[in-house]
């Protein structure tokens, strides 16, 4: 199965970044914007995978439950990777929470590690993809839309299995770890 790990994010924030969305999409072209059902935070992203491997990373990332407690995260703005200049991700950047997500991401990496599976190469920054360029594009200001503030409380991190199809990814979870830890 094709998998990744994630934090959903919760409906009411889904249906706001679709407004947003909405907004955006006539100003800035060329982009393929992500239905609502296709937003969360991606933790790790490892392509397809064995469902044995799958309950391996469970058990190789269970001391995240222990090690981190349920938390508030708030949504910041809009920006691109790798760069507003030539941006081919279109993203909601992460304002408070963001730095416990970096932690738990760091703790799935040692975790995942022991398993020998690749740790990722580039620094990890959390955010919600909202789109993606077919090529590289400036993202200009006048087609960003300021957000409002937003926040919304993490207290799991979830495997989705990503079934491709023709109208667009399905994301399925299929097993989750609760945040139990103490602050």
């Amino acid at each position: 199965m094709r998998a990744f790990l994630a934090i959903e994010i919760p409906e009411e924030l889904k249906l706001y970044l679709q407004t947003v969305i909405d907004h955006m999409a006539p100003r800035a072209k060329g982009i393929k914007w992500v239905k609502k059902d296709g937003q969360h935070i991606t933790l790790k992203f490892f392509g397809e995978i064995e469902e044995t491997t799958a309950l391996q990373i469970k058990g190789g990332i269970s001391a995240i439950e222990k090690n981190h407690a349920p938390f508030t995260v708030s949504i910041k703005g809009i920006d691109a990777f790798p760069g507003r200049r030539r941006a081919r991700v279109i993203v909601v950047t992460l304002a408070e929470g963001a730095q416990h997500i970096k932690d738990i991401f760091s703790d799935i990496e040692k975790g995942l590690s022991k398993m020998n599976i690749e740790a990722e190469a580039r620094e990890y920054t959390p955010h919600i993809t909202i789109g993606r360029a077919r090529t590289p594009m400036p993202l200009l200001d006048k087609d960003i839309m300021a957000l409002e503030e937003k926040r919304f409380f993490v207290d799991k991190v979830v495997l989705f299995q990503s079934t491709l199809t023709k109208e667009g990814a399905i994301y399925t979870p299929q097993w989750d770890i609760k945040l139990g830890g103490r602050e």
